[in-house]
């Protein structure tokens, strides 16, 4: 049902893989889309966001319906220069030497090519917004600087997923970052230890007690640096170290916060140290259910291409993440990138082609909500949903 040119689909990928863009650094990819959309007859806004652009796309409709949100980001990680995209055997890889890119340019060619194939087919559609999303890669900086209220839309769709085309990211979890920065005494450690209090092993017995690893289905906790001392004959009077809990759940993301926390006053008063608790809440869950808009919109676009879709829950966060907090119902969606973030990163050119066109189903009029709601268990319409149960 919805044709498009894979050789071109190909060439587009492998233009924007070819392109180096670390995050901040997204202009080779800006000037990219400016000109392709461009010659669509689509214009761009430029969004400032650091030391960088996130690049918003209207495209008009002339069907009346609610807008909807294609989105992906331009960043990549590294090492992201002079690759060198080979196509083989029906996958497209990178010479060996870098990643790929296919997370997330794999979105952005099928997004340019779904635009293409409905523009040579006149096909008739509604109002479609296209974000760009710089700096996803470190700590999805570009989206949290983005004023979603200039958009729209009215759901989201979000391609930044691994694994075949078909799968619907429906549960992500809330994410907090942590740093623990410990205060002793020092001392002389060959003269007067006695009088010290080491920073380092406050920190020692913390980060050995508190919960880390797999907690359960939902929840992880994580430590991923430490820093401290100054030399070996110094008792050392400050040590750090930097960790995350992640969880779908608010309750338990709470709970496991509350035991670090206790542990950390507990060693604190046994070792005669100050610990100071920085913490920030990264990004906020979300949890949809079948039946929600978003998702049975979803749905029913994988269906017209002729795929089954499958519902997941993620241990990740991503831009879908940021969106729903700003309260534009979305899902992260498969992309059919593989082995992201490793120079082994590939992707099948099935899969591309599959992209395009879930890109062009979602976009079909046919696709669109009528109410335009969700239900999802976000932050700011839980409360709301809760009082509808009430009633």
């Amino acid at each position: 049902m919805y044709p498009i040119n894979s050789d071109r689909l190909v060439r587009t990928f492998v233009d924007l893989a070819s392109i180096s863009s670390p995050s901040w650094k997204e202009e080779g990819v800006i000037a990219y889309l400016t000109d392709a959309l461009g010659a669509m007859g689509v214009s761009c806004e430029r969004h400032p966001c650091g030391d960088s652009f996130n690049l918003l796309a209207s495209v008009s409709g002339a069907v009346k319906r609610p807008s909807i949100l294609l989105s992906a980001h331009m960043d990549t990680v590294v090492p992201c220069d002079n690759v060198r995209p080979v196509v083989r055997g029906g996958k497209i890889v990178s010479d060996g030497t870098t990643i790929l890119g296919a997370d997330d340019k794999a979105a952005i060619a099928a997004f340019l090519e779904a635009l293409a194939s409905i523009r040579e087919r006149d096909m008739k559609h509604g109002p479609v917004e296209l974000l760009f999303s710089c700096a996803e890669e470190v700590g999805l900086s570009g989206i949290k600087g983005f004023d979603a209220r200039v958009l729209r839309s009215r759901l989201g769709f979000v391609f930044d997923s691994s694994g075949p085309v078909g799968a619907i990211v429906v549960a992500a979890p809330y994410h907090l970052s942590f740093r623990l920065v410990v205060k002793g005494r020092a001392a002389h450690a060959g003269i007067e230890p006695e009088k010290g209090a080491s920073a380092i092993r406050a920190l020692g017995e913390i980060m050995a007690t508190i919960p880390h690893g797999r907690i359960d289905a939902e929840t992880t906790a994580n430590i991923g640096t430490i820093a401290g001392g100054r030399a070996t004959n110094i008792v050392a009077d400050e040590a750090i170290c930097a960790l995350e809990i992640r969880s779908r759940s608010k309750t338990k993301l709470a709970a496991v916060e509350a035991r670090m926390r206790a542990v950390v006053d507990t060693v604190a008063h046994r070792h005669g140290v100050k610990v100071r608790v920085h913490r920030s809440l990264e990004y906020s869950g979300f949890s949809y259910r079948p039946s929600d808009p978003v998702v049975a919109a979803a749905r029913r676009a994988i269906e017209r291409i002729g795929l089954v879709p499958a519902l997941e829950a993620s241990g990740g966060g991503s831009d879908t993440n940021v969106l729903n907090r700003a309260g534009i119902p979305s899902v992260a969606l498969s992309v059919g990138m593989q082995k992201v973030h490793t120079t082994g990163e590939c992707i099948r050119i099935r899969d591309l082609e599959n992209a395009a066109r879930l890109a062009m189903a979602l976009i079909d009029p046919e696709q669109a909500d009528p109410a335009g709601r969700s239900r999802a268990t976000t932050p700011r319409n839980r409360a709301a949903s809760r009082n509808r149960r009430r009633r």
